[in-house]
């Protein structure tokens, strides 16, 4: 069965126990998420099922917008409050203006090293297996970009609203923020509120899954970057032949009678070749 889960993970489980809650609860065996989210951070999560797992290379994956509370005075190995704490100092007093100014250098393109408590693969390796073990590596740059930044402050608590590419962690952005403000700083919670067009009050708990299928159309998590192109060449586009379309996307997703069914790729002009489909 074909089916599109939008999720609002509970903290304290990993993304990858919240898929195999979905599993059972859709008797699904081929399951899988588009962006794993940290155990201790609850948010939006997009799982597909059956055969619209082949269509996830094509979901949503940029301007994920996420909300974040920060602690300043403390830094941590993993940049995290449930990290070992590294160092710690008296924060200065900083006005809002001061460090909405602050957050805003760190709007567009910039550099972020992956943390060494992180998934990112170095010679084979998970970053936090190493971690784990006291070693720490070089790790390469990554290019981020963060569309807005915006901080608040509220009796003493800080947060931070941003919307950024995939693969930035905002645990490092927020330690980062707190190296320019002249600062040590962690984050101490986290929620994706959305990526893309997507948000979080699209999203319903695993218990609601459970007490009755709620599911969205696989269009609503295509990446709007890709086209969408009808057409009325069904056995080709269900046995993977080549088809001329007339688009000025270079990658489109193919439906019949309204079902997307398969993503096609130019080869030249308007000829397209078939890059998955549901067959």
């Amino acid at each position: 069965m074909e089916s599109v889960i939008l999720l609002n993970k509970p903290a304290g489980i990993t993304s990858f126990d919240a898929v195999s809650r979905c599993r059972r609860i859709f008797h699904e065996r081929r399951i899988g998420h588009t962006g794993t989210l940290d155990p201790n951070a609850p948010g939006l999560l997009i799982i597909l099922t059956g055969r619209y797992t082949k269509f996830l290379p094509y979901c949503v994956k940029d301007n994920k917008k996420y909300h974040a509370e920060f602690v300043l005075g403390k830094r941590t190995d993993t940049q995290d409050i449930w990290g070992n704490t590294v160092s710690e100092k008296t924060p200065s007093n900083h006005s809002l203006e001061e460090m909405q100014k602050t957050a805003e250098l760190f709007l567009g393109d910039s550099e972020q090293i992956p943390p060494m408590f992180s998934a990112v693969k170095v010679n084979g390796k998970k970053l936090y297996e190493l971690a784990r073990k006291g070693i720490e590596v070089k790790r390469t740059p990554k290019t981020i970009h963060v569309d807005e930044i915006q901080i608040t402050v509220t009796d003493d608590q800080y947060f931070m609203d941003v919307t950024v590419s995939s693969g930035t962690y905002v645990r490092t952005l927020i330690e980062d923020f707190g190296n320019k403000l002249g600062e040590y700083a962690v984050m101490s919670s986290l929620e994706r509120r959305g990526i893309e067009h997507i948000s979080l009050s699209d999203a319903c708990l695993i218990d609601e899954l459970a007490e009755g299928m709620q599911t969205a159309d696989i269009s609503t998590v295509i990446d709007p970057s890709i086209g969408f192109e009808e057409t009325d060449r069904l056995s080709d586009v269900v046995n993977g032949r080549n088809i001329e379309l007339d688009t000025d996307h270079d990658l489109v997703m193919v439906s019949f009678d309204g079902r997307i069914l398969a993503a096609y790729r130019r080869i030249s002009g308007k000829l397209f070749h078939c890059e998955r489909g549901l067959g």
